[in-house]
């Protein structure tokens, strides 16, 4: 009997430890990132093994768990267009944990990872607005020698420039104003209260890529976001870097010199990036000479497993000769503006596997001085056949006109996730607008605000293959109060794989605050208006992104509808001194279509086309008696049709490089009494070369403008012609393109 016992207990000892064993579950987690080291949140993956499939999402750093899992053999891939992991990472799992970090490699075309779009990363084929990247490999290759022009590729984008380098430079967002969209450099504000920003003298130095968002994106960023958001961001030295250095110096027409250098390195925790550039050239017209000297660095350092901080600065010191409106007749020869700049950033993370938090500040300044010490007299404009009705004076101020305004901000962000596949991002932020505007030779007028906001966004994955984005900010600015303005976007990925087809859609809100001159300015023609109201705008688009070829081509359209509401005008009130105020009044809005393809038929040729169809019109004029924004008018300066095309090859030592700028006819204004309301387009042709000399000498040829095509970018400022300009790069570590 007791043998009987004995042999019983041994059984369902035995039977309950395989059945244990048979229980035993494991698990599979990592981080995932591109081959640069930045990690992509909300990400789709696959897991394959014994029992089947499982899909997992990244969270907050990349990082992704799969738990449950029976032991054995697995395979992971990316389910993301435009990322693939080669080869196809493979780990036995057994009952414990076991790590497998992801490091994602770029397809033919490949996929860009944003941070403008949502205030953290995220791979554009997950996102719902519209959105493009320039990245570092392109800005290098493209050697704009401004931002504003290597802007003018993206679809949806309007730049004008007054005449050469260093002159004023608009950019235009979907028919917005050029005060309509968010400036950003690693995420600091950089426009002035009101959202004007002098895109002129900003050089494309040290940059890790430059990102477009269009559509209101006031839901993340609260005032000025009214048609999108611009960011810039410096580089940082990517995973597996080491120590390197550069430089270089180029010559060209116009008198045009270039003198650059750089470092870039990481070593254990620690990573920095600096360098600085010197820019000299006559341009074309009398007295329109730019100097510039720029400096950026970024620094970064490890604290631990978790934690991190990163500081960047980025700053320029500039003059340019302003002759005025050459086209017209005789240049001011003595006007000039002066500007400084800087920025300041630092960010403080805290990275968990469900949580992460940053804190954030910033500090900008913008100062600029109009100088024009001596009277240069009264002319009669002409142009062509063209006679003004009246002469236009010279108003001489020998102290000069000064415009300093600084933003200091500081900023709180949480990251959570929800659930599997739900990560929630909710913030606040503080800032404080400062500035010192008016003649040098009186008082300034002195404007203050203090502003803040809080903020929530939502960020799902449904079914692995609808990916919904919904938020809102509460905004309190010192001028108008209290508002809330709402996102909504959603994209569908209705089939996967490399020839992958994406549906989007997004919906959103947008304001911007007025400027201090509208609100506190007083001059002998203007009074400020404590109680304007803001500026709004309400977006909507709707696009498809399809990749051909096994990913070798990714072709993109999108129609949009902006409406631009409660604009600020200047309204005359006494007509006896005519003196005015300003008031919310306009309204105008933009409607189109735009297209974007991108190819890489072979390894070593890229193709690009752009395309952007603007219906922009004025619905409720700003001044009754002003033809240029009469109701009906197009709108001043943002093209009906504009067109680009790109084609690079790379093989071995040699590169070559080739875009065509296409800007049809638009709206715009003399502003001297002529009477011309049009601008006729042009097209424009640059081209490049690089050849390497050795391991670390390359020389290049850069040609702008190769036809040497007359034209205006803004009525009355000729832009420069063909330009030409060539040099060397000394380049030491393989770190650096």
């Amino acid at each position: 009997m007791r043998r009987h016992g004995r042999f019983l207990l041994s059984f369902v000892f035995l039977l309950g430890a395989a059945f244990a064993g048979a229980n035993e579950t494991g698990i599979l987690a990592g981080f995932v990132r591109t081959a640069e080291g930045t990690p992509v949140p909300q990400l789709p993956l696959i897991v394959a093994g014994p029992a089947g499939e499982r899909a997992a999402v990244t969270g907050p750093g990349g990082r992704y768990r799969v738990t449950g899992l029976v032991p054995g053999q697995y395979r992971v891939r990316v389910d993301a267009p435009g990322f693939v992991l080669s080869p196809e990472p493979r780990c036995t799992v057994g009952s414990g944990e076991q790590d497998l970090d992801l490091v994602l490699s770029p397809a033919a075309v490949r996929e860009r990872v944003i941070v403008a779009a949502t205030r953290d990363e995220a791979a554009l084929s997950t996102l719902g607005v519209t959105a493009s990247v320039i990245d570092h490999d392109r800005i290098e290759e493209r050697r704009s020698p401004d931002v504003l022009h290597l802007l003018q590729e993206v679809p949806g984008v309007a730049a004008a420039r007054a005449g050469g380098l260093g002159r004023q430079g608009s950019l235009f967002l979907r028919g917005g104003a050029s005060n309509a969209a968010r400036i950003m450099i690693d995420g600091v504000p950089v426009n002035e209260p009101g959202g004007a920003f002098d895109f002129g003298s900003l050089l494309p130095l040290e940059l890790q890529q430059v990102e477009v968002v269009r559509g209101a994106a006031s839901s993340l960023y609260g005032t000025d976001a009214l048609a999108g958001v611009v960011q810039l961001l410096t580089r940082r030295a990517g995973a597996g870097e080491g120590s390197s250095f550069d430089a270089e110096a180029e010559g060209g027409r116009f008198d045009s010199r270039r003198l650059q250098g750089g470092a870039l390195g990481r070593r254990g925790g620690l990573d920095w990036n600096a360098g600085a550039v010197r820019v000299e050239t006559d341009n074309q017209e009398p007295n329109s000479a730019f100097r510039e000297t720029a400096g950026a660095a970024a620094v970064g350092l490890r604290l631990g497993d978790r934690s991190s901080a990163a500081l960047v600065a980025r700053g320029a010191i500039s003059s340019a000769g302003t002759p005025g409106a050459t086209a017209f007749g005789r240049p001011d020869l003595d006007a000039s503006i002066e500007r400084q700049a800087l920025v300041l950033g630092g960010r403080l993370r805290r990275a968990g596997d469900a949580v992460s938090q940053e804190l954030r500040a910033g500090y900008a300044l913008s100062d600029e001085v109009d100088l024009d010490p001596i009277d240069s007299g009264s002319f009669v404009p002409r142009f062509g056949d063209r006679i003004g009705a009246f002469p236009l004076s010279d108003f001489p101020d020998p102290a000069g006109f000064q415009n300093d305004v600084r933003r200091l901000s500081l900023g709180y962000q949480l990251e959570a996730r929800a659930g599997a596949r739900q990560l929630v991002t909710a913030g606040a932020e503080l800032e404080r607008e400062t500035g010192a505007l008016g003649s040098r030779g009186e008082a300034p007028l002195s404007p203050r605000r203090t502003n803040g906001g809080v903020y929530v966004q939502d960020r799902l994955v449904l079914g692995g293959r609808l990916f919904v984005t919904a938020g809102a900010r509460l905004e309190r600015n010192a001028s108008f109060g209290a508002r809330v303005v709402p996102r909504a976007a959603a994209a569908w990925r209705l089939r996967g794989g490399k020839d992958a087809t994406t549906v989007r859609a997004s919906a959103g809100a947008g304001i911007k605050e007025p400027s201090f001159f509208q609100s506190f300015g007083i001059s002998f023609f203007a009074l400020g208006n404590p109680a304007l109201k803001p500026e709004r705008s309400r977006t909507f688009d709707l696009g498809v992104e399809q990749r051909l070829f096994a990913g070798r081509v990714r072709a993109e359209a999108t129609a949009f509808h902006h409406d631009y509401l409660d604009q600020i005008a200047y309204h005359v009130v006494d007509f006896t001194t005519f003196q005015g105020s300003f008031v919310n009044l306009g309204r105008t809005r933009a409607r189109g279509v735009e297209l974007a393809v991108e190819a890489a038929p072979v390894g070593s040729v890229s193709l690009s086309a752009g395309y952007t169809l603007l219906d922009g019109r004025v619905l409720v004029s700003t001044d009754a008696f002003d033809p240029v924004v009469a109701a009906g008018r197009s709108l001043l300066r943002r093209p009906k049709h504009q067109a680009t095309f790109g084609a690079r090859l790379a093989r071995g030592r040699l590169g070559l490089g080739a875009d065509v700028v296409l800007v049809g006819r638009r709206a715009d204004s003399d502003f001297a009494g002529l009477g011309l309301l049009t601008n006729d387009g042009y097209a424009r042709l640059d081209g490049r070369a690089r050849c390497r000399l050795g391991r670390r000498l390359e020389a290049f040829v850069v040609g702008e403008n190769l036809l040497d095509r007359r034209y205006q970018e803004v009525l009355g400022y000729p832009a420069l012609g063909r330009a030409v300009r060539g040099g060397l790069r000394f380049e030491s570590g393989p770190a650096r393109p």
